[in-house]
């Protein structure tokens, strides 16, 4: 599926933000690029960076509210580093060998590497914000620090929990960064702490929307385009969405079943398709597609509450649309 228009607009400035950021003839400063998809592990070009949702998002807002995006750079550099710092150490605790297709950071350089170069990029991230503003810098790091504690609620995760639970930690984790995003373009637009209240609302609803197809991708997805194989998640025994929804749902031979799998010690490629069949009967499934369409619908609602432009809501109903239907 090719990127909405609204992710491809700021592409290139961020994309060259990025690499002037993370200049520099230190070994990790090479790791860095090699993250974001601007160089091989040889070093030499490549365009492979991801789809800057976060930072797309930052610009979007700043130029819907008549801001200026040249000098809402820095914000939106801050937090596609932030991201970017978050999945280095996130491929590190969940042992993840692959991240779009490639290596990840840890299982070339090590893991002792991959944490220096998370470090290092979390610094990078602080110090992109702080240009952009002292507002800004305490901004992300709040939700910085929320991200992480979602992170530690996932790994704490062990026992059945429900969809209350699961969307506590959905709002910290994937859901925090993404309000940052729209709240950092409202700050650096200068805009009234209501509607900065209300675009925050519009990223609470898109992040529950985001990790719920990632969870979905996480089981159903393309090998080829995750850059996993189908059932990943099932082989990771994570408890996301649709294990949730199966738990909560799941009596007799099904619960068993779930339990089972769940509590080996290496989980097989019959297992995963014996999940996967008791996912898809029990409806799993079918929740998380309608969970995704109603989170992207409110979110539709709130937009009505942003001055957004005849353009803007093209192209934010465009990456609705994308981001309902994604495959990667």
């Amino acid at each position: 599926m090719n990127l909405p228009r609204l992710l491809l607009r700021y592409r290139a400035l961020i994309t060259e933000g990025l690499a002037k950021t993370l200049h520099g003839e230190s070994s990790l400063h090479a790791i860095l690029r090699y993250h974001v998809g601007l160089e091989d592990s040889q070093g030499k070009p490549i365009e492979g960076v991801g789809k800057l949702l976060r930072p797309s998002l930052v610009l979007f807002v700043v130029e819907e509210l008549c801001g200026d995006v040249e000098k809402a750079l820095p914000g939106a550099l801050s937090i596609e580093l932030t991201h970017n710092f978050s999945l280095i150490h996130d491929d590190i605790e969940d042992r993840d060998l692959m991240r779009r297709g490639r290596p990840t950071v840890w299982s070339l350089y090590g893991v002792e590497q991959g944490i220096n170069a998370g470090d290092l990029m979390q610094a990078m991230a602080m110090s992109q914000a702080l240009i952009a503003g002292r507002a800004e810098a305490k901004a992300l790091s709040e939700a910085t620090a929320e991200m992480i504690e979602g992170q530690g609620l996932d790994l704490e995760f062990e026992e059945e929990i429900g969809i209350s639970h699961y969307l506590e930690m959905v709002d910290k984790k994937t859901g925090a960064l993404i309000r940052c995003a729209f709240r950092l373009g409202a700050l650096l637009a200068g805009a009234s702490p209501i509607l900065e209240q209300t675009l925050m609302a519009v990223g609470q609803e898109f992040g529950r929307a985001f990790q719920i197809r990632d969870d979905l991708l996480g089981i159903w997805g393309d090998g080829v385009q995750t850059g996993k194989p189908q059932g990943s998640d099932i082989r990771q025994k994570k408890k996301t969405l649709p294990i949730t929804v199966a738990l909560a749902r799941a009596v007799g031979e099904e619960y068993t079943i779930l339990h089972q799998i769940y509590g080996k010690e290496e989980v097989t490629d019959t297992d995963v398709g014996r999940v996967i069949a008791v996912l898809e009967k029990l409806g799993a499934k079918d929740v998380g597609e309608k969970m995704v369409t109603d989170h992207l619908s409110h979110a539709n609602e709130k937009l009505r509450n942003v001055p957004l432009s005849a353009r803007g809501k093209e192209e934010m109903n465009e990456l609705i649309d994308y981001l309902a239907r994604r495959e990667r």
